[in-house]
């Protein structure tokens, strides 16, 4: 677990000074963190002794230590598949279990652990979010993410309208920011190697009123520091690459759960989606006008 999340888990405990000086990390994180203690206290406006406190409250008995888990975090954070290659060449090399046998054990170690990564609760909030007809809903993701993203708007499309996926050229993004307001919910996937675009596109959507929600890995995408819920997820694998398998488990999760929540507007929706694939099979379309399911005989 990172310490933004031993952060975001924390912040409800702290008292009012601790939480300043929290809240000041979280939105320079990690960067405030790396400063030296009285420097951190005097941008958090609070004492030395309370950024001490809130340390160890974290878990680390020295303000060194507090350091260290931040610099590892960023090691972590900006690692590439051409860092990781030498390693887990190593790693194949001396293992005794086979490269599928080796992932799909992890795969479903990953699974087993997203209860302690997600909260029920918080869970519920954004599929409650998903589920409200009255928001509009859009996703964005990065490079490799946006296809989740894309993924879990058509999965969404069939359960509720006003839904957006966003794509294309980052040039054309700002104009998806003109129709979000307060009732709007941006769901954004970004894992590490953070892209800067989806992270400037989240702190921009949250000024405008958005509602957004953050499905990123545990160590956190900078978007977070916007995000109203932040769900994470493991990336990791035996292959040099982070895997998004565990993110598209989230995902369809979500969606299944939204669906739950849909009321017969949901139900119709449905209904009235499988008839025109039927009828589009048919070859319904090349005999006139589409009349209601509930017309044809009349």
């Amino acid at each position: 677990m990172s310490v933004l999340e031993d952060l975001r888990r924390a912040l409800p405990e702290l008292s009012s000074r601790e939480a300043r000086a929290a809240r000041h990390l979280m939105a320079n994180y990690p960067m405030a963190g790396l400063t030296t203690v009285a420097e951190f206290a005097s941008q958090s406006g609070v004492s030395t002794a309370t950024v001490l406190r809130l340390v160890k409250r974290l878990g680390f008995p020295v303000y060194a230590d507090f350091q260290e888990a931040l610099r590892s975090h960023i090691e972590e954070t900006l690692q590439s598949p051409l860092l990781r290659f030498g390693e887990r060449k190593v790693r194949d090399e001396a293992a005794q279990a086979s490269f599928l046998a080796r992932t799909s054990n992890r795969m479903a170690e990953h699974f087993r652990a997203l209860p302690e990564l997600i909260s029920e609760k918080e869970f519920d909030r954004v599929a409650t979010l998903l589920a409200d007809p009255k928001r509009d809903v859009h996703l964005l993701g990065g490079r490799y993410s946006s296809h989740v993203a894309r993924y879990m708007g058509d999965l969404l499309m069939a359960v509720r309208g006003k839904v957006y996926p966003i794509g294309g050229q980052t040039q054309s993004w700002p104009q998806r920011l003109l129709d979000m307001g307060r009732g709007s919910v941006l769901v954004v996937l970004d894992v590490r190697r953070y892209q800067d675009d989806v992270v400037q596109f989240a702190h921009a959507a949250s000024r405008r009123g958005a509602t957004v929600i953050l499905l990123t890995d545990i160590w956190q995408s900078p978007a977070a520091r916007s995000a109203d819920l932040v769900l994470t997820f493991p990336v990791e694998s035996p292959s040099i690459f982070d895997v998004l398998t565990v993110g598209m488990g989230v995902a369809e999760a979500l969606v299944g759960a939204a669906a739950g929540k849909a009321d017969t507007t949901g139900k119709q929706r449905i209904e009235t989606l499988e008839d025109l694939r039927s009828r589009l099979a048919e070859g319904a379309f090349a005999q006139g006008p589409i009349k209601p399911k509930n017309m044809r005989d009349r």
